[in-house]
């Protein structure tokens, strides 16, 4: 396992999407402008919702650098939430913060390619842990969200797998 996992595969997958939104949003700035979000109330979620994503950036980001060794399989702090906490702090709360500051669904369509894209990814390096660890990342996969950093224990019951 490489200290940047599937995130090259990831970069090709999506890169020439987001490099032709970024340039039709600056070309075309209203182009799937998302009316309906203008509002003080959304860019304060909005804004929220990224402040929280890039706390939680941050706190992957440190403990993953701080934690990896090859051979050890990170199971506490972020990764206790999910699997891939610095994709998700991205997918799922940057960038989506974005586009309901900005009132973008261009922006939106980005995380939503990130998502596809991570997706596509993400097997070869599952298949890797699967490998190396055996049983114990099996039994961590079971328990733990891939990308949505949610308890699973607090989506029991309601019948919903959350990856």
């Amino acid at each position: 396992m490489t200290l940047f996992g599937c995130g090259p595969k990831l970069a090709l997958i999506s890169l020439p999407y987001i490099l032709l939104s970024l340039g039709v949003m600056y070309t075309y700035p209203e182009f799937l402008d998302l009316k309906i979000l203008d509002s003080s109330l959304i860019k304060v979620v909005g804004a929220v919702w990224g402040g929280l994503g890039l706390i939680f950036w941050i706190y992957s980001a440190v403990w993953f650098l701080r934690y990896f060794k090859p051979g050890n399989l990170i199971v506490q702090g972020p990764f206790a939430l999910c699997r891939n906490p610095i994709y998700s702090s991205i997918i799922v709360f940057i960038i989506p913060s974005l586009g309901l500051i900005f009132h973008s669904g261009l922006t939106l369509s980005i995380a939503l390619t990130l998502y596809i894209g991570f997706k596509l990814s993400i097997h070869g390096e599952a298949s890797v842990l699967r490998k190396i660890f055996g049983d114990e990342y099996e039994k961590y996969e079971k328990s733990v969200n891939e990308i949505f950093p949610f308890p699973r224990y607090l989506l029991a019951g309601t019948g919903k797998n959350q990856n």
